[in-house]
Order: C-alpha cells, then sequence, then structure tokens
C-alpha cells in the first residue's frame, strides 16, 4: 500500500512536470481513458484522453512559461482505487524577465489502477488564491 501511495505521488509530479514542459499528450495520458478534469465554473468538466488533449492544448498555447510546484500531498489507497489532496502554486514568467507568482490552490483528486499504472480518474481543481 504504501508503493501505491508512493507511485500516485509520483503520478501528481509528473502531472505537473509534463504541463511545464508543455507535453500536452502526457498530461493527457497520466487521466484513465474515461478520466475527466474539473475546472469549476470557468472549465466545467473535461472528460476522455481527446476531450483532454484538445482543452490544455488551446488553454495553455498563449499562456507564458511556468511551473507548477506541489506539496502537502496526502494519499489514501484502497485497493485499486485511491484518494488525494495536494495544493499547488503556480509561478510564471513575468514580463521583463521576471516572476511572479500567478495563482493557488488544491487538488482534490480520485486515482484507479489501470493495465499502465495509476492514473488519474477524477481530478478537480480549485483556485484557492486566483
Amino acid at each position: 500500500m504504501q508503493d501505491d501511495a508512493e507511485a500516485i505521488r509520483g503520478l501528481m509530479s509528473a502531472y505537473g512536470r509534463v504541463l511545464d514542459q508543455r507535453d500536452y499528450a502526457g498530461w493527457a495520458a497520466l487521466f484513465a481513458q474515461d478520466g475527466e478534469w474539473v475546472g469549476g465554473d470557468v472549465y466545467g468538466t473535461i472528460r476522455g484522453h481527446a476531450d483532454l488533449l484538445a482543452f490544455v492544448t488551446r488553454e495553455f498555447a498563449a499562456t507564458p512559461p511556468c511551473v507548477h510546484m506541489l506539496g502537502n500531498m496526502a494519499v489514501d489507497v484502497e485497493g485499486d482505487q485511491a484518494s488525494g489532496w495536494s495544493r499547488w502554486l503556480l509561478i510564471e514568467q513575468a514580463p521583463e524577465d521576471g516572476m511572479r507568482m500567478a495563482l493557488a490552490g488544491s487538488y482534490d483528486d480520485r486515482f484507479v489502477r489501470t493495465a499502465h499504472g495509476w492514473r488519474i480518474a477524477r481530478g478537480v481543481v480549485a483556485d484557492d488564491l486566483p
């Protein structure tokens, strides 16, 4: 069970890393085949690899270079299902080569074990400090 929790932490680490690398197909592949990303009133719910890929490509195409910082991660594994909560911070490049903390929030996620390892079944993102 501890190995499962560590694998899920690795999955969430990859989540931020592939976004920062603008590897949108890699980001979509972190989700289960019918996985969904929930972005509240602004974005709604995006479901399935094709729609997730189209969404992230469209939304990140015009954004400045950025880094996602994840922390305070809690993971609870129950068989082939798991839940997790973590805090995130988005730092982006600002005009004139500076940096700025752009957003801060939390993830409230559900995970599922698949033939390809742990994947995100439902990722709910909240902007706690927009």
